[in-house]
């Protein structure tokens, strides 16, 4: 009698990512598209990398390897940020992917392991980590009361992205206030405002005029004049956010549209020449969008936030992009800011933990969670 062959399992390695696994990560990154109405995926040609290099030196992406190449990825991000208006070192883990022919194995549980591991060296046992999930993805959801050992992960905040459409033509003007392109010169002035209004919401990044310079200059695609600065009368910088195009290293394309959509599209984009804006793409092409970076207003005051969002609104409608796209705490007041702009919610669930597997620190005051989405 013969007897059956028993193969061993594959063995599955959770490594460092190097600059050789770039072209297997957007590999990675096109086949796990989010599928809705409008099916798309999110494309990092040509360096999946500039997401995470944007981070500063701090941060660590992850890789998860069989023998037939690289399945998944997660990033582990070190930062310095605002919790309960104190300055803090803190983490923010995304970026977590897995090759769709290989979920339900060991891939997902491993790369969480190795982000919780790289959080804790930055920072302590007891670093507070925050990630986000897309509401109704329950596979994620499921993880939240951690199993196998992983991290708890405790609700933190529901975020909305919004996506603000470029339709007619709108007025552009709040009274009292005077929108313009930022200057290299307004970059202290900025620095100082940040530092007056990002305490007022958690995990806000810490800013100087350094560090806001630095970033501005290693962006790809992003200069000082694509900041709106909002003056009162007086010439002083009341609030400030940049519109960041971001094609140069991350592109959204759409894969197919939902029947309903479809004849949707058709109407919408018989209407497009007549009121000047971009049509919809056909399925398989790149879906131009804006998104907003380093937004500061203050939280008492919707109406210099509004101002921001109207000169956004004009100067960019028409110019290709279809919509521009911000996120906000939904307990944010700053979200006033945005009646009437028919801006397009999609729920986002913020959670806390640490390296210990739950975050045990003190109890949270009441502040809106800063979330940066141009980031993700």
């Amino acid at each position: 009698m013969t007897s059956a062959i028993r193969h061993a399992p594959p063995v599955l390695v959770v490594r460092d990512a190097r600059a050789e696994d770039n072209a297997a990560l957007i590999a990675l990154a096109a086949s796990c598209p989010m599928v809705g109405e409008m099916t798309m995926c999110m494309e990092r040609t040509p360096d999946f990398f500039t997401l995470s290099e944007l981070e500063g030196s701090g941060c660590r992406v992850g890789v998860a390897e069989l023998s037939d190449g690289v399945v998944g990825c997660i990033m582990a991000a070190e930062r310095s940020t605002y919790v309960d208006g104190r300055v803090m070192p803190t983490a923010y883990v995304g970026d977590l992917k897995v090759d769709p022919r290989h979920r339900g194995g060991a891939a997902a549980d491993s790369l969480i392991a190795f982000a919780r591991d790289a959080c804790g060296e930055f920072g302590g046992r007891h670093t507070p980590i925050i990630g986000t999930v897309l509401a109704g993805n329950k596979a994620m959801e499921r993880r939240s009361a951690g199993p196998r050992g992983l991290p708890i992960l405790d609700p933190l905040a529901v975020l909305k992205v919004y996506a603000i459409p470029f339709l007619w033509r709108r007025s552009s003007s709040v009274s009292g206030l005077r929108v313009e392109p930022a200057r290299d010169d307004d970059i202290p002035e900025m620095a100082e405002l940040w530092l007056r209004h990002a305490p007022e919401r958690q995990f806000a990044p810490v800013l100087d005029a350094a560090s806001l310079r630095a970033f501005v200059d290693r962006a790809p695609g992003l200069a000082i004049h694509d900041y709106l600065v909002a003056r009162r009368s007086d010439g002083r910088i009341v609030g400030f956010m940049a519109l960041w195009d971001q094609r140069a290293f991350k592109q959204l394309r759409v894969l197919d549209y939902s029947r309903r959509l479809t004849m949707a599209r058709r109407v919408v984009n018989m209407v497009s020449p007549m009121v000047g804006n971009a049509p919809l793409p056909p399925a398989g092409a790149i879906l131009r969008t804006l998104t907003a970076l380093h937004l500061c207003a203050p939280e008492a005051d919707a109406s210099v936030l509004r101002a921001l969002l109207l000169h956004a609104y004009d100067t960019r409608r028409g110019t290709g992009p279809l919509f521009f796209t911000l996120a906000l705490d939904r307990r944010d007041p700053r979200g006033m800011s945005l009646s009437g702009l028919l801006a397009q919610p999609t729920a986002v669930n913020a959670f806390i933990t640490s390296p210990t597997g739950r975050w045990v620190g003190q109890p949270l005051s009441g502040r809106p969670l800063y979330f940066e989405s141009a980031l993700v």
